[in-house]
């Protein structure tokens, strides 16, 4: 780890819910996040794509990063979450949100248990772990800056019509070569992020009201409640009653 990387706040817990655990909206971290799942499942929509991840697994949240997750577990989930920030503000800025999968839990159960009593000690095994992070995380994606200006369009407008031929026109592209940067830049289609996002609203409105699904599919832009039913369970594998 490149030795200009200090710490300048540290911020340990550990997270126990019963059943499911929502964050209630859209989520932006001004700080990096690191979450370990301890127990249970999570859902992560993020950039038009759906993450999950399980018992196991770390969860590395870059600053300024925008999801909505969906925890849930049987009987509990349970997680850590450490917050923290540099000195540097543009240290660790090139990694973006990202699953590693099966990483080892021991340094997680080591820095929370000094967290309390130690501060020092904790922070010292800290360090160890971004030291192992910055050699397994990897990189951001520089093809995102060529659609920028479509991903921001469709996540201020997602419950309106949106054209690709629109999309290709805020990025300076011809529709054919639009939709091959999009695809490559984010790994879906521009319909399929924009259908991630819709859904990523209507799971705030299913988890946080109690609006009639009609409505919410009409509010997360969907012309039918059929067709939001359709999609709900392509992305989450569910459906808008299950979720509720």
């Amino acid at each position: 780890m490149n030795e200009k990387i200090y710490v300048k706040s540290f911020y340990m817990d550990k997270y126990d819910y019963p059943k499911h655990h929502t964050t209630g909206d859209f989520i932006t971290f001004t700080n990096p996040c690191i979450g370990y799942l301890l127990h249970g499942t999570a859902e992560f929509l993020y950039h038009g794509k759906t993450l999950s991840a399980n018992e196991g697994d770390l969860i590395y949240i870059a600053a300024g990063t925008k999801y909505y997750s969906f925890w849930q577990g049987e009987p509990r989930v349970v997680f850590y979450s450490l917050s923290f920030s540099f000195t540097d503000r543009k240290a660790f800025s090139s990694f973006p949100f990202q699953i590693l999968k099966n990483y080892p839990s021991d340094i997680f159960d080591e820095i929370f248990a000094s967290y309390e009593n130690n501060h020092t000690e904790s922070l010292g095994k800290f360090y160890l772990l971004l030291s192992d992070l910055s050699e397994k995380l990897t990189g951001g994606n520089p093809a995102l800056s060529a659609v920028l200006p479509a991903i921001e369009y469709i996540e201020q407008n997602y419950n309106k019509n949106i054209t690709v031929s629109h999309l290709a026109s805020l990025c300076n592209y011809s529709e054919p070569h639009f939709y091959s940067a999009f695809k490559k830049a984010t790994g879906v289609s521009p319909i399929n992020y924009k259908h991630n996002v819709c859904i990523q609203h209507a799971l705030y409105l299913l988890t946080q009201t109690d609006m009639p699904v009609e409505e919410v599919s009409w509010r997360s832009g969907f012309s039918s409640s059929n067709h939001f039913r359709n999609v709900f369970f392509k992305i989450l594998g569910k459906s808008p009653k299950d979720v509720r």
